[in-house]
């Protein structure tokens, strides 16, 4: 499906003008579009991230759920044409989060509150900055969209540096003393 829409000339005209890569406001593309538009984009530049800024977190997390509904519809057209899954034959494998999706929240409380966010709040962050930061335990061959909001991107958080040098990738039979 993405494949015929990106042949569109009008979607040839603003991948021309991506190309060298910048900003993009979808407050000309209607709300109910703006998710199949960053999964189109991401279809066309599979290797640049991709950002996507709401105002609020309740926009966040339903541009977060629409997007995950394009990755999987999407991820099916293509088993399909490879014929990985007979026509009309369900997948016996739960659904999972495609791993390109990466939600990064804003903190719910302020840092003169002393109280901690929540422990989803934190491994969301953490989640999305550590993918980021090139760790090749989470390289994909595709690049991330990362949905955000105003505030998270204003709130402090490490630098990438700091998150390369505080990560262990460990295997299977790893021994690490839990306090290290």
């Amino acid at each position: 499906m993405f494949a015929d829409i990106t042949q569109a000339p009008t979607v040839q005209y603003l991948a021309r003008r991506l190309e060298r890569g910048g900003v993009l406001s979808g407050d000309g593309v209607c709300q109910a579009a703006q998710p199949f538009l960053a999964v189109l984009l991401q279809n066309i530049f599979p290797r640049r991230p991709l950002v996507i800024v709401a105002p609020d977190l309740k926009t966040q997390e339903s541009f977060q759920q629409d997007i995950e509904t394009w990755l999987s519809a999407g991820q099916e057209t293509r088993d399909e044409s490879r014929g990985q899954k007979p026509p009309g034959e369900s997948d016996p494998r739960p659904s999972t989060p495609d791993s390109r999706l990466l939600f990064y929240p804003a903190w719910e409380s302020l840092p003169h509150e002393g109280k901690l966010p929540h422990a989803d709040t934190i491994s969301d962050r953490l989640q999305t900055l550590v993918a980021l930061s090139g760790q090749p335990a989470t390289h994909h061959p595709q690049s991330a969209i990362v949905v955000t909001s105003v505030t998270a991107l204003l709130q402090q958080t490490f630098p990438p540096g700091e998150i390369q040098k505080r990560t262990r990738v460990l295997q299977r039979g790893d021994k690490m003393n839990p306090l290290d």
